[in-house]
C-alpha cells in the first residue's frame, strides 16, 4: 500500500484499514513535525464538480496533541464549532505546499483522529464534530 501520508491528498476508497491508517496518523504526529502538515481526503464521486462530491481536510499541528478539521461540499466550508484559532493558520499539504485553515479548524488531536475514521468509514460530514460554517 502506498503510505496516504506521502499524498496531498486521497479518496476514502484508498484506505483498506481504517485502524491501522489512524494509528500511522498518530505515529506521525507523535514523532512531530517542523511544520504543521495538512491532507485532503475525498468521498464520492470522484469528480470534483459533482453536488455528491465532498472532501475532509484533516491536520498535524507542530503544537502536540493539535490538529486541524474543515469539511467541504459543494460552496460550503465548514470547522469544528469549538476550535481554537481566531485567524487563518498555515498548513502545508502533506508537508510540501503552504496553505491556510480558517479560523476555528484547529482542535484536538483526538477529535482530529476522531472525525477522519467517522468520514473514511461513511463517506460524510462526521456526527462526532458539531460544525459551523467556515468565516
Amino acid at each position: 500500500m502506498t503510505d496516504l501520508l506521502d499524498l496531498i491528498g486521497f479518496h476514502v476508497d484508498d484506505v483498506p484499514d481504517v485502524a491501522e491508517f489512524l494509528a500511522g496518523v498518530r505515529d506521525f504526529a507523535g514523532q512531530g513535525v517542523n511544520v504543521p502538515h495538512f491532507w485532503v481526503v475525498a468521498a464520492g464521486p470522484k469528480d470534483i464538480r459533482h453536488s455528491d462530491h465532498v472532501e475532509l481536510e484533516f491536520g498535524v499541528s507542530t503544537t502536540p496533541g493539535v490538529g486541524a478539521l474543515a469539511f467541504g461540499h459543494g460552496d460550503g466550508h465548514y470547522v469544528p464549532a469549538h476550535g481554537t484559532n481566531n485567524e487563518d493558520v498555515e498548513y502545508w499539504q502533506a508537508g510540501l505546499h503552504p496553505s491556510y485553515l480558517p479560523p476555528r479548524a484547529e482542535v484536538p488531536l483526538e477529535d482530529v483522529l476522531a472525525g477522519v475514521g467517522e468520514f473514511i468509514r461513511t463517506g460524510r460530514r462526521p456526527t462526532g464534530i458539531q460544525w459551523a460554517e467556515a468565516d
